[in-house]
């Protein structure tokens, strides 16, 4: 639960006497924003990629992290989680893809995270990466970042328009979206043609539903 009282607290003592627009230029946070939370007029927490980036010995990251909602304690001290967003959904055989539909908040283990990136789950539809052991109905943990190794798993978008999941293979000046499963055809760009592939980011781990 985004504490704002607190994150309030919390930036005031992070400014430590710097006006916004200072505190702004010096850490990257939008000025309008933070006058927003400073006025407690905005009920989403920032992204935890810019809590690191505010963050000091004045207020931790992880205190940031736990005054947003994100960082929860569990039984065992050593191990602590954080909540990412859940955003549905990546269509494996018939791609669509929304980054402004979160269907709710699933918990994974800090230490999997690195925090100069951005992460979100992305639940699966389809079944053309079943051979990689993604099925229909799976959560998949994704790395945002702007380009991948080949062979890696990634969120893909074409075109901008269609998004899905696939391998990415990289020969020479070819590159190919594969799936994980015989019955769908893979997607060959070559020269120029690579330009209508974007890459959201890397599949870091799957989530299996119970069948």
């Amino acid at each position: 639960m985004f504490q704002k009282n607190l994150f309030k607290e919390q930036l005031i003592k992070l400014m430590n006497g710097r006006n916004t627009t200072e505190f702004s230029e010096q850490t990257g946070f939008n000025r309008t924003y933070l006058s927003k939370y400073i006025n407690l007029k905005l009920d989403r927490p920032p992204s935890p990629r810019l809590l690191q980036a505010i963050s000091s010995s004045i207020v931790t990251y992880e205190e940031l992290l736990i005054s947003c909602g994100y960082l929860h304690s569990t039984e065992n001290q050593n191990s602590k989680t954080i909540k990412l967003p859940v955003i549905g959904s990546v269509h494996a055989g018939n791609p669509t893809f929304s980054e402004d539909y979160i269907e709710g908040y699933e918990s994974v283990d800090i230490a999997e995270l690195n925090p100069s990136y951005d992460y979100i789950y992305i639940r699966v539809e389809g079944n053309s990466m079943i051979n990689a052991r993604i099925h229909d109905g799976d959560l998949v943990l994704v790395r945002k970042q702007s380009d991948v190794q080949t062979g890696d798993i990634a969120v893909v978008v074409i075109d901008d328009e269609e998004a899905t999941l696939k391998r990415v293979l990289k020969k020479e000046n070819i590159l190919v979206l594969q799936p994980e499963n015989p019955s769908y055809p893979s997607y060959i760009f070559s020269g120029e043609e690579q330009n209508r592939v974007r890459i959201v980011g890397k599949v870091m781990h799957v989530k299996f539903v119970p069948l």
